[in-house]
């Protein structure tokens, strides 16, 4: 069961959503503004936000871009009426984990959010399990997981957040290489439509931290190289 957020100002689809979510054992919570959504996340108890991009007080893409920039990584999944793939794009790049258009079917809306929340938790069972993964080093890059922050040569660089979901997926598989359309469903939720977005994210961590770290596998996906003797690389 996942304590869910509905952010959204349209009371109808708050009552629709919060049945449909309730009757598959889920605890809801909504709220019909930004700023109302700002407190109850600041709050720490939330699993999972749905988020309307057209809020009566402030831009839904401009609150999930704040929560990102202070540290909060509760997993959000952006509801808009928009459907253009500019749009999408911009979500996903400000920090939104996902991205459904209204009028959404409800059973993708709950395949969706069990999608996020998988990666959410697969994620955190994974640092709980190997405390070495707290830190992994590909001198001179450094990830600090648990901060989510990024060093090279003992200096901070700043990622955008989408930007970090990317280098931490391929940094936690390091030595194996990850295809593009697995990439894309763990940091965008989908394989479809965005494989010029990874792309441009690979080009920019590439110019943050140097072209050696992250390598292609032509035809394929990505590689971040395990050093030899490293046994924390994964082989799956």
């Amino acid at each position: 069961m996942a304590r869910v957020l509905v952010v959204d100002d349209d009371a109808r689809l708050v009552k629709v959503v919060g049945s449909l979510l309730r009757r598959h054992n889920h605890s809801v919570e909504s709220v019909p503004n930004g700023e109302l959504a700002r407190h109850v996340l600041h709050r720490g108890d939330i699993d999972i936000a749905l988020l309307d991009v057209n809020l009566p007080d402030v831009n839904g893409l401009s609150l999930v871009l704040q929560l990102r920039e202070e540290g909060n990584d509760v997993p959000v999944i952006l509801l808009t009426v928009r459907t253009e793939v500019h749009d999408q794009a911009l979500g996903l790049r400000l920090g939104g984990d996902d991205y459904i258009a209204k009028p959404f079917d409800p059973e993708v809306l709950l395949a969706r959010i069990e999608a996020v929340l998988r990666r959410s938790t697969g994620s955190t069972s994974q640092r709980a399990e190997n405390p070495r993964a707290d830190q992994l080093e590909f001198p001179p890059i450094m990830i600090d997981l648990a901060a989510r922050q990024v060093f090279d040569n003992g200096v901070p660089v700043r990622l955008a957040p989408m930007e970090y979901a990317v280098l931490e997926f391929l940094a936690i598989n390091r030595g194996r290489a990850v295809s593009k359309e697995e990439l894309m469903l763990h940091v965008w939720g989908t394989s479809r439509g965005i494989s010029r977005t990874l792309a441009e994210h690979i080009s920019r961590l590439r110019r943050k931290l140097g072209d050696g770290l992250i390598m292609t596998q032509t035809g394929y996906g990505y590689l971040i190289p395990a050093a030899p003797g490293d046994s924390a690389a994964t082989g799956r």
